[in-house]
């Protein structure tokens, strides 16, 4: 799918008045597919989505020249308990580490690495000129291992 596709599915399926409720999971399917349409607009070569371990998932693996980056996408409707990148604790983080370990030892060899967050919002939340419906915040080294 194109990334403007994507961005118009998300955004439809946030405003859908459909009689099929809309869950968490749907959101973050959306969520996660505009978050990579976004990010391989930003010229990144995807790898891997919802890569799954025994320690958990991660939810997009993309490479940047020699670089693998794991990225945890959050999408968060209301700012009242703070956004997406707040909710990723340092249990969270740890949690990440490991299973980004478990693909460089089943991928990749003696790679530099990084951990990006892309923190998704409605554009309601952000002052914002553009006529997305949601704002994307791409936060590279949001953590170190």
């Amino acid at each position: 799918m194109q990334p403007k596709t994507l961005i118009k599915r998300l955004n439809n399926l946030l405003n859908t008045s459909s009689k099929e409720p809309i869950t968490t999971k749907h959101i973050g399917d959306s969520a996660e597919q505009a978050a990579t349409a976004f990010l391989t607009d930003q010229g990144l070569k995807l790898l891997d989505s919802n890569y799954h371990s025994r320690y958990g998932e991660i939810d997009i693996v993309m490479s940047d020249a020699k670089v693998i980056i794991f990225i945890e996408v959050r999408y968060r409707k209301s700012s009242a308990y703070g956004g997406g990148a707040m909710s990723i604790t340092r249990n969270k983080q740890q949690k990440l580490i490991k299973i980004a370990n478990h693909y460089l030892q089943h991928h990749q060899a003696n790679v530099e690495c990084r951990f990006d967050v892309i923190d998704m919002s409605p554009s309601h939340l952000v002052a914002t000129n553009n006529k997305q419906k949601f704002h994307i915040n791409w936060i590279k080294n949001a953590f170190i291992c």
